[in-house]
This record gives structure tokens, C-alpha cells and sequence, in this order.
């Protein structure tokens, strides 16, 4: 599933496209409408969109998507208001009665230059927005629902732009002052924070004359006051009375003891005056708190970096988890509500209901909440209005609660994102207030000690009634080096599962602070859904009674890491099954802790069976650089006569041999002296002293079994001690592929190789049926496949075939298909990344059909129709039962008699 940046990537490249189209509307609509789809990472069939719907009384609908939206497209020489009174139309007949279909939620009309969104449902006299095909990368979050059905749009202008250089701007002031060590970095911290507030209050009409402009404007002319002035202004903000409230500063209220209760002089330069004079001339009524404040993160956090912050969290991927959360469960229960008192009595839940996020960096995930639960309070006072006219009952009494400030808690461990989070809070208060009516006072500032900072694992939570967050992506490999031995002994003391990426210990705390029927919603790196740290995680969620109602399975998120990431929503013990569940913008029966679509018969976790024991193996880890030779070493010590270096001085094969080398040999050598000890091992001196002499020169020097690899797999070495071949694939790579290896070969750690010499095998490794087992068994690496011989290999159950003719169709097949690959990587001197790439876009249409033929042959050996060969999910599906059926009993197994 795309993320908002790539969407938007995506968009601009298409307004490139069409921004000139000046043809009629009914030659390109349909070709616009499906790259529009597609831009957003979903295709109109599979959607059920479809064009030139017919009804009876309304003509035909362009698009028609039932329940969810009715496009009308016009030419670009039409305005968009001539369509109104055929959208209504097109509206009222939408609906399904029969077929239990409600009428389009939404309806959008475009001429190719400009968009109108109306929901005539809740608004049938105006549109929600209107907007410019140019200003559809900044506006995409309007059509989000173009993702899927469940996907709520946002029509909120967002001045990407604008708050993107309004960031820049105060960020180049910081580091001004940072660069020549205007005053001590938590100083310059607060100082940018107040000055930030100051010119967002002076825009929305909380600090009257504009003092904080007025006194760099006069600074300017005396630069050395500014530490004094100020310093004067920020103190006078944080006092209660009138005192010192004069001239500039007449128009001046008392703020708080939190934002200004450290009040920060720093003595400018008239560059900086400028800078900041600079950023006070945007319109701070139009910046937008999430991005000013995910950019501020990275220049004030620990990187001290503008291009740290270069990247924000969009709010479409922010709403991946804010939606089913929290605004689709309260939707339901402000519909459910059917008199004005028990509308009423919900307006009381909802302003009671609390939103904690347990990693909540510059604030950005609690600003949308807030922002939704205040619309969602708008939403409800109105059905109340609405209910009581529509009944002939009186409106209930008031005064009627407004969404409270506090009732957002927050945590995080760095005191920079705190106080971001706060400010960015404080902006949206004011804000809402403008777009939704009264709440509290914006003056002084709310408390938001709500907000702390803490350790989130160290730490008690707060009370709360939902939980939502992106905890930190570490990764287990780099959690140590990252925190400490002493961090991670007792991250293994208390949570008792070893060192997993740090973000699954979020998701054990949060299931652990639920209560039934609460939700939550996070963000983790797309290993939470795979072996080991599934097992920390997902299934932990699972176990405790967690049942997973909306996920991403995986998509990009922001940032320099570039980090993919798996996006989970679930209620903790549910007491009524949840009645939508959607997995990757789609609805789905179930969604199992792979984040894998499954029925309510998928209960069964693959086992391993014991019949694969001893066949599929890691290559050797060596454990140290110095086993590597060079090929001049390596040829000169085979041509010695004295002994038979050949059998320890060996090709060495790696994974990227396997997947870039046009004949998938080793393109290196290696020292191996296998499990030998040293008296033996010394029959090759000139190898030997090789070792030693590079042992000695490293850290470890000469100890322990130093001539050996540190893991030298005893085990795998007499599976393939008799074989004349063997297969051997990478462990990581963006696609599973194999290839032969000779005896003398031996195989690095950055492969797995297989216990087999026969083409059967070989094409059974080669079918598709293993390749969808290995992507849904195995990890990812960002993208890329992580084949493990214990998740993917131990559990796949191989087909037994009844007949040798079976059999022998699938050995033909593959070694069909082997040859004529080897001919084509040799004759294009490719490598089969760069080959399959190729068969992808539409080359050697003969090698897909020798895939296709081995596919089949190998379905058939399992008695499946040929149908399936083809079908990963359904491939994925009859393999796990038949793994069950194996492990259970029910049938004898026994594929390489």
C-alpha cells in the first residue's frame, strides 16, 4: 500500500500528464480515471468501480462505485457547475435497497482541470471542496478514498509548501545561532519554541499590535538589545497583571508558567533579526502543526540537522491508524444513537474519551486525533439539533461539553519532541477553535503536562482509553550499540523475550495496559508480522485477545532509514466481533498475525516436519574476513603438489554470485579447512600459515579453534559429503531464484543450500507453489525476501507424486526451464535479477512458459488442478492445510523415499 509521500509522488508525475489536455470528455475520462485510481495503489475492477453505469431515471454514471463514490467527468471547456443537478440525480438512484447498498457516500465532478467533492448524505447544498488539478499533489489527502472504501479523506488545506518554508526559515535561524554558540543548546531550543508561538499568536489575534515583529523590526537598528528585548517580552508573557504591560508590549496577555516559565535571552545578529523577520511574514493561520512541527523535530532533536527534518509524516498515513482507531468506532456510535438524549449521552462519552501515544515524538498522531475527536463533537451536536427537529422533541439542556485539551496524554524520552509536542498542540487548540467553535480558553495556554517526558518501557502509563503511536524502528541487530548492555539486560529481564527490534516492545506494553474492548493502533517495522519478532508482538496480541481489525502489511515510511513498515490496528478482548475488517485498503473476513488475509477456518500455524530435517541448510558463518583469498592465491595454492589444496582452498559463493553473476559462480575463494583439527589441517601448510598469519594481526588472535570457521556446519557437510550437486539460493534478495552448485563449491553464510542432486527436487524448489510459501513463511528485508530454513523450508510441505510419469514431468520441466535461462544469461551476459527483471516487462516469453509448465507439473503432483499453479493466495491456502493434515496425522508423508 503506498504511502502519502509516494501518493503524492505519484500525482505530480500525473498532473504532468495531463495538464494540458484541451479534448473532449468522453475520448480520455476512462483513461484518466484509471491512472487516477493507480496513483493512489489501487486498481477501479478490483475496487468494483465501474464505468458507464446505466439507470434508468439518471443516464449513465462515468464511474460508478457502489457505496463509495459516483464520478462525472465533463470536458475541460465545461465548468464543474453544470453538473450539480445531474449529480443529484445520479445520487438518489445510487442506492441499492435490495442489495443492501446505501447511496454514494461521495460524489466527484472534473473537467480535467478542476475537482468538486460533495457528500450530499451530511452536506446536499454545497460542496466540501473544491480545488485545481495543479494543486492535486497538495490537496491528494481529499481523494484518499480512492485507496479503499475504509479510507477516510481530509479536506483540510494543508500549505505544504508554505509550512515547509516557514520551517526552513526558523530552521536556518537555529542554526545560525547553533553555528557560532549564540547561548547553550536547551536555550536556543526554548528561544525558537517562543519565538514560533509568538508568531503563530500574532496571526490569530492572541497577541494584540504584534509586539513580537514590532520589537525586531525595531531591533534591527540595534541588534545588541535583542537578548534584553526580547528577553523582556517573553518574561512580560509569562506574567499575570499588567505590570510592564506598555507601550509595544500594551497588547500582550498573560500565556503560562510552562511555555514562558524559562523565558530565553539570546543576543541576535541582524542576519538572524532578518531571518526571523522573514518567517514572521508568512501566514501563520495556514501553517500546518503536524509538518512545522515533524520538521522542527529534526532540527532541534539530537541530529541538529535541517536535513533531518526534511521528511514528515503525512497525514493519510497518520490516518491509517487515527480512522479505525478512533473515528470510524465513534461514528458508529453517534449513528447508533436514535433520540437527542441518548445523542446527548455520547457528546458526554466522547468528551470524556482520552487518547494516549506512548511514543509521541513532535506530537503529530495526537494533533490529527485532536483535530478529528473536535470535528467528531461538531458532527454529534449537530445530529442532536438534527434528531430533536426531525422528532418534535425539545434539544436537551446545556451547557454541552467541549473535546478537552488534556484529554491527550503523551510520552517520549526526548525533551526537544516534549516540548514541540506541546506547541503543536497549543496551535491546534487555537485552530479548532476558529474551525469548530468555543473549548477552553486559548488564554493562558492549557496544562499539557499531560505530555512528559519519560522513558515509555520504563515507566508507568497513564490511565487512558486508546493507544496510538509510532514507537522507534531500532532494529534488533542495532538495539545494544544503540542503548547499552545494561539497557538491553534489562529489556530481556522484563519483557522475557530476548533482544526483538524495539518496537515490539511497545506493542507488549500496549496489550499489557488495555482493557477489554480498547483499542489500539501503531505503527512497527514490517518484521512484527514475521518469525521472531511476530512471535514478540503480533502473536503476543493475538494470545492476550487482541483481534487485528485494520492493517497495512507493509509500505514506505519517511525518512533517511527509508524503513518499511506494518501498520496495526486491533481491539484488546472484544465482547462483539468486530463488523469490518480491512487489510491493505480491502475487506477482508479476518486478518491473521502474518497480515495475511485469512478465513475463519486459517487458524492453523504451519509446523515443522520432521521428514525435512537434515535437507535445507545456512552456509557456514566464518566469523572473520581473514579465510578470504584472493584468486591468484587460491590457483597457486591448488597448483602446489605437495598436497591436495583443492579440498580446502575452495570457490566461495555468496548470494549476490547467485543473483548477479551471468553463470552463477563464485567470483571469490576461501580457506576452509571444514571441521578438521589443527593436526590434520597442518597437512596444507601454505594455507594453513595463510590463516595463522592474518589470525594473529586480527582482535581475537590466536585462540580457540582460530583455523576453523566460527560455525563451520558439521551437519550440512555430511548431507552434501556424497552428492554430485546440490542447489543453493540466496538468503536476501528481491527475488527467489537457484541454481546448481559443484562439490568443490563451498557456500557462504549469505546463502542456503539444499541436501538434493535430483531435478524433481530441483523443480519443486523452482516452483511457484515454494516461492509463495517462501514470501509468506519467510522475513522481509525491507523488500527484499529472507529465506530461513527453519520457517520456510521446515514447514513446506513437498508433494509426493503418485505416478513416476508425475515425477518425471517435473524434472524434464526444470531442467527445460535451467537451460534455456543458462543460455540466455550467457548470451546476454545478465544475471538473473536482470533477467527476470526483463521477463517481468515482457522479453523470453518462451522461459515464462517453461515457469508455467514446471508450475503446473509440480500442482499436479499434488493432485491440484492446474488452475492453481498460478495463484499464490490459493497456493498459500491448500499448502498450510495440507501441512495441518501432515502434522495431524491424516496423511502419510514420506516425498523423498
Amino acid at each position: 500500500m503506498p504511502s502519502g509521500e509516494e501518493i503524492q509522488r505519484a500525482l505530480a508525475g500525473f498532473v504532468d500528464t495531463w495538464r494540458g489536455y484541451a479534448g473532449t470528455e468522453k475520448s480520455e475520462a476512462q483513461t484518466f480515471l484509471n491512472e487516477l485510481f493507480a496513483c493512489y495503489g489501487s486498481e477501479r475492477r478490483e475496487l468494483g468501480a465501474r464505468f458507464e453505469h446505466f439507470e434508468q431515471h439518471a443516464g449513465f454514471m462515468d464511474l460508478f462505485w457502489p457505496g463509495i463514490c459516483i464520478v462525472e467527468m465533463k470536458a475541460p471547456t465545461v465548468p464543474v457547475a453544470t453538473a450539480r443537478a445531474q449529480i443529484q440525480r445520479y445520487w438518489t438512484e445510487s442506492a441499492d435497497f435490495d442489495a443492501d447498498v446505501g447511496a454514494a457516500r461521495w460524489i466527484v465532478i472534473c473537467n480535467f482541470r478542476e475537482f468538486e467533492i460533495w457528500e450530499p448524505g451530511r452536506f446536499p447544498t454545497r460542496a466540501v471542496t473544491t480545488f485545481s488539478l495543479s494543486d492535486l499533489p497538495d490537496r491528494y489527502d481529499a481523494l484518499a478514498f480512492l485507496s479503499g472504501p475504509t479510507v477516510e479523506p481530509n479536506f483540510t488545506e494543508h500549505y505544504r509548501e508554505l509550512t515547509k518554508e516557514a520551517a526552513k526559515t526558523v530552521a536556518e535561524t537555529y542554526q545560525a545561532l547553533v553555528g557560532r554558540a549564540a547561548a547553550p543548546g536547551p536555550v536556543l531550543q526554548r528561544f525558537i519554541l517562543q519565538s514560533v508561538w509568538c508568531m503563530f499568536a500574532e496571526d490569530l489575534g492572541m497577541l494584540d499590535g504584534f509586539p513580537f515583529q514590532s520589537t525586531l523590526n525595531e531591533l534591527r537598528r540595534e541588534p545588541d538589545r535583542s537578548a534584553a528585548e526580547l528577553g523582556l517580552l517573553f518574561r512580560v508573557l509569562n506574567q499575570k497583571g499588567d505590570h510592564n504591560r506598555v507601550g509595544r508590549l500594551a497588547g500582550t496577555r498573560y500565556v503560562n508558567g510552562d511555555l514562558f516559565a524559562k523565558p530565553a535571552e539570546v543576543r541576535l545578529e541582524r542576519a538572524e533579526i532578518d531571518l526571523l523577520l522573514t518567517a514572521t511574514g508568512f501566514d501563520w493561520r495556514k501553517v500546518d502543526p503536524t509538518i512545522f512541527g515533524s520538521l522542527m523535530e529534526g532540527v532541534l532533536g539530537r541530529d541538529q540537522r535541517w536535513e533531518r527534518g526534511a521528511h514528515y509524516t503525512h497525514e493519510v498515513d497518520i490516518m491509517k491508524i487515527v480512522t479505525p482507531t478512533i473515528i470510524r468506532p465513534w461514528r458508529e456510535r453517534m449513528a447508533a444513537a436514535s433520540t437527542p438524549h441518548e445523542a446527548r449521552d455520547v457528546l458526554d462519552e466522547l468528551c470524556g474519551f482520552r487518547v494516549l501515544d506512548p511514543s509521541c515524538g513532535c506530537g503529530n498522531f495526537l494533533y490529527v486525533a485532536y483535530r478529528e475527536l473536535r470535528g467528531l463533537e461538531h458532527e454529534l451536536k449537530e445530529r442532536i439539533r438534527s434528531l430533536a427537529r426531525e422528532q418534535g422533541l425539545p434539544i436537551p439542556p446545556g451547557p454541552w461539553p467541549f473535546y478537552p485539551l488534556q484529554n491527550l496524554q503523551g510520552i517520549d524520552i526526548e525533551p526537544a519532541a516534549v516540548q514541540i509536542a506541546r506547541v503543536t498542540l497549543w496551535m491546534a487548540h487555537r485552530q479548532m477553535i476558529d474551525r469548530y467553535g468555543d473549548a477552553e480558553p486559548p488564554l493562558p495556554l492549557q496544562d499539557l503536562s499531560s505530555i512528559r517526558r519519560a522513558d515509555a518501557l520504563r515507566t508507568p502509563w497513564p490511565e487512558t482509553d486508546c493507544i496510538v503511536g509510532n514507537p522507534p524502528f531500532q532494529g534488533a541487530q542495532h538495539v545494544r550499540r544503540a542503548l547499552g548492555d545494561d539497557y538491553v539486560d534489562w529489556l530481556k529481564r522484563e519483557f522475557g523475550v530476548g533482544v526483538k527490534d524495539l518496537c515490539t516492545y511497545w506493542f507488549r506494553r500496549a496489550v499489557d495496559h488495555l482493557s477489554p474492548n480498547q483499542r489500539s493502533g501503531l505503527v512497527g517495522t514490517n518484521s512484527i508480522s514475521q518469525n521472531r519478532a511476530r512471535s514478540a508482538s503480533l502473536d503476543y496480541v493475538h494470545e492476550r485477545g487482541g483481534v487485528i481489525t485494520d492493517a497495512v502489511s507493509s509500505q514506505r515510511w519517511p525518512g533517511d532509514a527509508k524503513v518499511h513498515v506494518s501498520i496495526v490496528n486491533w481491539i484488546q478482548q472484544p465482547t462483539e466481533s468486530p463488523a469490518l475488517r480491512t487489510l491493505d485498503g480491502v475487506v477482508v473476513e479476518a486478518i491473521g498475525t502474518s497480515l495475511t488475509s485469512i478465513t475463519s477456518s486459517d487458524v492453523w500455524k504451519p509446523k515443522p516436519l520432521r521428514t525435512n530435517a537434515g535437507l535445507c541448510f545456512q552456509g557456514p558463518i566464518p566469523g572473520n574476513k581473514y579465510f578470504i583469498v584472493d584468486s591468484a592465491i587460491a590457483t597457486g595454492l591448488i597448483a602446489e603438489g605437495d598436497a591436495d589444496y583443492a579440498s580446502v582452498v575452495r570457490p566461495y559463493l555468496d548470494g549476490d554470485d547467485i543473483t548477479s553473476e551471468p553463470t552463477q559462480s563464485a567470483m571469490r575463494w576461501t580457506v576452509d579447512f571444514g571441521v578438521l583439527p589443527l593436526e590434520k589441517a597442518s597437512a596444507f601448510p601454505r594455507a594453513l600459515a595463510i590463516v595463522r598469519d592474518r589470525a594473529k594481526e586480527s582482535s581475537s588472535g590466536l585462540k580457540g579453534l582460530w583455523w576453523r570457521f566460527h560455525r563451520p556446519r558439521p551437519a550440512m557437510r555430511a548431507a552434501l559429503a556424497d552428492l554430485p550437486r546440490f542447489p543453493a539460493t540466496a538468503r536476501h534478495s528481491k527475488r527467489y531464484v537457484l541454481t546448481w552448485c559443484t562439490p568443490e563449491v563451498m557456500a557462504t553464510d549469505a546463502t542456503n543450500v539444499f541436501a538434493f542432486d535430483d531435478d524433481h527436487s530441483m523443480g519443486v524448489l523452482l516452483s511457484k507453489a515454494h516461492e509463495a510459501w517462501a514470501w509468506s513463511r519467510s522475513s522481509t528485508l525491507e523488500t527484499r525476501l529472507r529465506y530461513t530454513p527453519t520457517s520456510v523450508f521446515m514447514t513446506f510441505p513437498f508433494p509426493d507424486p503418485v505416478t513416476d510419469e508425475q515425477r518425471e514431468r517435473v524434472a524434464e520441466a526444470s531442467r527445460a526451464l535451467l537451460s534455456r535461462r543458462t543460455e540466455i544469461c550467457a548470451g546476454e551476459q545478465i544475471g538473473l535479477t536482470k533477467l527476470y527483471n526483463a521477463v517481468d516487462e515482457g522479453a523470453w516469453a518462451d522461459l515464462k512458459a517453461l515457469h508455467r509448465e514446471l508450475d503446473e507439473a509440480v500442482t499436479d503432483c499434488y493432485g491440484w488442478p492446474s488452475a492453481v499453479a498460478q495463484d499464490t493466495d490459493e497456493l498459500v491456502r491448500r499448502l498450510t492445510d495440507l501441512n495441518r493434515e501432515i502434522s495431524e496425522g491424516g496423511r502419510p508423508y514420506s516425498p523423498f523415499a
